[in-house]
């Protein structure tokens, strides 16, 4: 009733997107002071689709406050859901915007986008690639308008986190949120070779207003992430700029807000984000952090222009990207268990880099101020001044293993751990279960520590364990689980399982009931165990039943 409720408050209650003829978005139509609500996208969607039998609207998921959430295909080939693909063998590209709802301009701009392809502006865009585009991805927050920004216009944008109160860009490993089941499900289904993820940066003062950047946890594939530093950004950075007039950099902010010279760095390489979560799964990827200090209608032309560019890039480039996609799920599958794993990581430069910026002041924060900031601010403000400066510094934008473990052939799982084997189906992991029992020779992790974070995070107290591996020959029940390393999805499966990834779902709790001895603050057994060779038992495969697309 409640969905029924929305959807008829979008066709009823809200005016119509077309203006003179002419498709026009809120932010358009409103001189740049205001961002969509939820029932002006959806008309702009309709509106938009009426006008074109390249755009078909799918419904993606339903949101927990009740909104159907859109995803809109764009094909000239009429492949409007999975299946189309197998006969036409199209290549997909994913864009997202809105995930952080008060991020506002990648909506803003996904729209613009549409229409443009809806009006024939884009000639030959959709030739070798069919766009798939999710413009507000993060419909619950988004209606939750108010002064949630500090950035530098509209006065009013929605909230970061979703109807669960979850950010969804912290997601991608733990999947609470229904947002991110769903995505899940439509990578499984669509399979893009590339997904764009659009946010807005309200960090280090710069003048470019489009920074970018790639996978970076240290265990993707170096020859997708090379590909995109070596021959995508450059080409996409040269079309923005000589094409559409914008200046862009790679992502990052000052490593010493005090000394800009010491240089740039992009420090989030954990698996819980979004841009390296996909790379993990094979997957092309770009973060585009929009500028949030330069004006809202400079934030939503670049961004647009942004876009623009990279579908124009992966117009002519697509189907090389799908064989390096390709290529690297078959050495994944064949050779990732014989190759060091990371489980702890730093930064490594990648290039040298120019920020256009400024020469900055130090302000000091009043004592009764201090509430207003971030704990990290310290007792000072760093302010640009109307004096710009370049400064050449190096980018650390790379992580690489800070320490290493060797990996098994697979990984064995104690019965009734439901929810984590729930948990790796959803992303897509094979699963297998033990019909016979048996004995083998099996490594398990002796927990000796257990290590709790001070504060709530997202829902939960995160967790490190420290310990060690020991070798024994152990009887295991009918009904475990086993989980083989020779498969695409190889890459992700330690970082779920192994007790020591930052992102493990011992980490995050999943694993919480059975880690400490009842009555008891002492460690227990860490159900999970690896293997070298695969179980001499007959097993099923489990059956992935969450791929809803």
């Amino acid at each position: 009733m409640k969905k029924v409720i929305l959807i008829a408050a979008i066709m009823l209650g809200c005016a119509s997107s077309i203006v003179a003829g002419n498709l026009v978005t809120i932010a358009e139509s409103s001189n740049y002071t205001q961002t969509s609500l939820y029932a002006d996208v959806m008309n702009f969607l309709f509106d938009a689709q009426k006008s074109s039998d390249l755009i078909k609207i799918a419904p993606f998921i339903t949101s927990t406050e009740g909104r159907m959430v859109p995803l809109v295909i764009l094909s000239h080939d009429h492949i409007y859901a999975p299946g189309d693909l197998r006969s036409h063998r199209t290549p997909t590209v994913l864009i997202m915007a809105n995930i952080h709802a008060g991020e506002i301009e990648g909506k803003e701009a996904c729209m613009m986008l549409i229409r443009d392809i809806a009006e024939g502006k884009m000639p030959g865009i959709l030739d070798h690639q069919t766009i798939l585009i999710l413009p507000i991805y993060n419909a619950d927050g988004n209606e939750k308008l108010g002064k949630n920004r500090g950035d530098n216009g509209p006065e009013l944008a929605g909230m970061r986190p979703n109807g669960q109160n979850l950010d969804l860009n912290r997601d991608y490993t733990k999947l609470e949120s229904i947002e991110a089941r769903g995505l899940i499900d439509l990578l499984k289904a669509w399979d893009p070779v590339l997904i764009v993820d659009m946010h807005t940066t309200d960090g280090s003062y710069h003048r470019q207003p489009i920074t970018y950047t790639t996978m970076s946890e240290p265990n993707v594939d170096k020859t997708l992430r090379d590909f995109m530093w070596q021959k995508l950004f450059p080409a996409v950075s040269e079309t923005l700029k000589t094409k559409y007039g914008f200046d862009s950099i790679p992502y990052g902010n000052f490593i010493d807000r005090e000394n800009p010279d010491k240089g740039w760095e992009n420090d989030s390489i954990e698996p819980r984000y979004g841009s390296n979560y996909v790379g993990l799964r094979n997957r092309f990827t770009i973060l585009d952090e929009n500028y949030s200090h330069a004006d809202f209608k400079t934030r939503v032309l670049s961004s647009h222009a942004f876009i623009k560019s990279i579908l124009e890039y992966t117009s002519v480039n697509i189907t090389t990207m799908q064989n390096l996609a390709d290529a690297s799920d078959i050495e994944t599958a064949h050779h990732f268990a014989s190759q060091p794993f990371a489980i702890e990581s730093k930064l490594e430069k990648l290039f040298d880099l120019t920020i256009k910026s400024y020469e900055f002041k130090k302000e000091i924060i009043k004592p009764e101020d201090k509430s207003k900031y971030p704990t990290w601010f310290g007792d000072f403000l760093i302010q640009p001044t109307d004096v710009t400066k370049d400064y050449r510094v190096p980018y650390f934008g790379c992580g690489v293993p800070a320490k290493t473990i060797a990996l098994p052939a697979g990984y064995i799982v104690l019965p009734f751990q439901n929810a984590v084997i729930d948990n790796l189906k959803r992303h897509g992991i094979r699963v297998e279960r033990f019909q016979e029992k048996c004995r083998m020779t099996a490594e398990n992790f002796v927990i000796e520590t257990i290590e709790l974070e001070k504060n709530i995070y997202q829902g939960h107290v995160l967790k490190k364990l420290t310990g060690h591996y020991e070798k024994n020959d152990t009887d295991f029940p009918s009904g475990c689980s086993y989980i083989p390393m020779n498969q695409s999805l190889a890459r992700l499966i330690p970082i779920l399982l192994e007790p020591q990834c930052a992102d493990s779902l011992v980490a995050w709790g999943a694993f919480d009931r059975v880690i400490v001895e009842q009555w008891s603050e002492k460690p227990s057994l860490y159900p999970v165990y690896r293997i070298s060779e695969r179980p001499p038992v007959p097993m099923l495969i489990e059956a992935d039943s969450h791929c809803g697309q």
